[in-house]
């Protein structure tokens, strides 16, 4: 009988070993790269294209997508800014983003959170906005409305990820 449960037993670990090994092997994210800009994304998400976006990524559930804007166009836009916390109240503001959602800071940069229905479909955002020397960089994550608080950390470990080239 001994015998037999030290047989199951050591199927069993070998099991639980190959099972660790295999998730272990290979990242469930990879680096983009744009313009200096540097983050990881979930393999999920495949390069796409969308106007007035620098780089955009859609998944079968959501988007991200990073939006370049350089200081000095800023400035020529009329748009006032002295800070990017200033800048995202700005974005909210002309975007006529519903809520009144309050930004917050969190490492690097700045970041607000909202819902918004398009065509009849609820979808949740995070948007992160990262000041780089003579740009401001927006990244905006999104997928529906009731995945949010699944997706939520998997968009702030992106967010937190960001670099800029030097």
């Amino acid at each position: 009988m001994k015998k037999r449960s030290f047989k199951i037993l050591s199927i069993l670990m070998i099991v639980f070993l190959m099972g660790s090994l295999l998730t272990a092997c290979g990242s469930k994210t990879r680096t983009i790269k744009s313009e200096g800009m540097k983050m990881s994304l979930s393999k999920e998400y495949r390069k796409a294209s969308l106007a007035n976006a620098t780089w955009y990524y859609e998944s079968p559930d959501g988007l991200a997508m990073g939006i370049k804007s350089s200081k000095d166009d800023i400035e020529k836009s009329g748009l006032e800014t002295d800070s990017v916390q200033d800048y995202a109240e700005a974005y909210i503001k002309a975007n006529n983003i519903p809520g009144n959602p309050k930004v917050k800071a969190k490492g690097n940069y700045y970041y607000f959170t909202y819902k918004r229905k398009v065509s009849g479909t609820e979808y949740a955002y995070l948007t992160c906005v990262y000041d780089n020397d003579d740009s401001i960089w927006l990244i905006n994550f999104a997928c529906y409305k009731e995945l949010f608080k699944e997706y939520k950390s998997e968009f702030f470990a992106s967010a937190d990820s960001v670099e800029f080239a030097e």
